[in-house]
């Protein structure tokens, strides 16, 4: 029985005979009051005490998994810094300082950095499916930035531009329900000057795709297919499964790979880190190499890249030494 359970049945007792007393409504009006002064008054102890066994659980789970957990750290730890060391590269020069594909390239690298680090924290605590879920994101990302950089600096320019479309889109979105949801409106100046904006960029189109003029498709699995990512299009259906409110069963869950049993699980599991991890290895590697070569291929570019190209030979070991070490981590241990 829970706690909660427990504190219930106690109050229908202390009751009593009272009960018999009160209409349905107002007795369950006073059970709910009694409830949620008890449990306001120890919240702190119980909080606690599932904090307490959580923490060991986190405790647990490391230990389990602990070398492909400083593989997959040391990895995100090296394309950080290799990330910052190329932009100390590009800023040197004039001409670069203001350049749109090394700017979204770079940003989308920094994007990436963060989601590995929220992998890696969802990982930690026992959540393989939610981690893959945001490897999801750390692929589009890639695919996106494998587009930008074929078609250069004039498709970052209307990716960005594409980025401003959706900003006032989610202003006029927001502008619909925010007297409903208690929010303070835009006032219609600054809306009629974003939506102006919008238009200008769009020319009044009501889709406005910044890939299709390039690549004569938007879709991502099109995409995908352009740039010859298409042998991750199971990868990214199976990230994709748990996105969605779609019917499955639990043990489709990485997190269930080693459940003797068929449970409901409702919490963390220390079972199923291997695909999330090595997959988080793999593109968030691709992402970081995209964003060190760029321009590489134009010879006349004044940049130097052999420092991106040091970093680029280690993190292609540590990118490949996170999938066999998670892969040991399993073999060596038990749930």
């Amino acid at each position: 029985m829970t706690i909660f359970n427990k504190l219930i049945e106690m109050i229908i007792k202390e009751i009593g005979d009272k009960a018999s007393q009160l209409d349905g409504n107002d007795l369950i009006s006073l059970i709910i009051d009694r409830a949620s002064s008890l449990i306001t008054s120890n919240e702190v102890e119980i909080i606690d005490s599932i904090n307490n066994d959580n923490k060991q659980f986190v405790e647990r789970n490391y230990i389990r998994w602990q070398s492909g957990f400083y593989k997959l750290e040391m990895l995100r730890q090296i394309s950080l810094e290799a990330g910052m060391e190329f932009q100390k590269q590009f800023l040197k020069y004039p001409q670069f300082v203001s350049d749109s594909l090394l700017g979204v390239l770079m940003r989308h690298h920094a994007n990436a950095c963060r989601i590995t680090g929220e992998i890696i924290v969802l990982l930690k605590n026992g959540y393989a499916d939610g981690a893959l879920a945001r490897w999801r994101t750390l692929f589009e990302i890639f695919i996106t930035c494998l587009v930008i950089k074929k078609y250069g600096k004039e498709a970052a320019e209307d990716y960005i531009r594409h980025g401003i479309v959706k900003s006032v889109e989610g202003m006029e979105e927001y502008q619909k329900t925010a007297l409903e949801m208690n929010l303070e409106p835009y006032n219609e100046k600054e809306l009629d000057a974003a939506i102006k904006l919008k238009n200008l960029i769009t020319n009044g189109e009501e889709y406005y795709q910044w890939a299709k003029k390039y690549a004569g498709v938007s879709k991502l699995e099109k995409l995908r297919e352009l740039v010859g990512m298409s042998k991750w299009s199971h990868n990214y259906k199976l990230a994709s499964k748990h996105v969605h409110a779609d019917y499955s069963d639990m043990k489709s869950l990485f997190a269930m790979s080693e459940a003797k049993n068929d449970l409901l699980l409702a919490g963390p599991s220390n079972s199923g880190l291997v695909e999330p991890a090595s997959m988080t290895a793999v593109t968030f590697n691709q992402i970081t190499a995209t964003f060190l070569t760029t321009y590489l291929e134009n010879k006349n570019n004044s940049l130097d890249y052999s420092t991106s190209l040091i970093y680029l030979g280690i993190l292609d070991k540590y990118a490949e030494a996170v999938g066999v070490e998670f892969l040991s981590c399993e073999a060596d241990s038990t749930p």
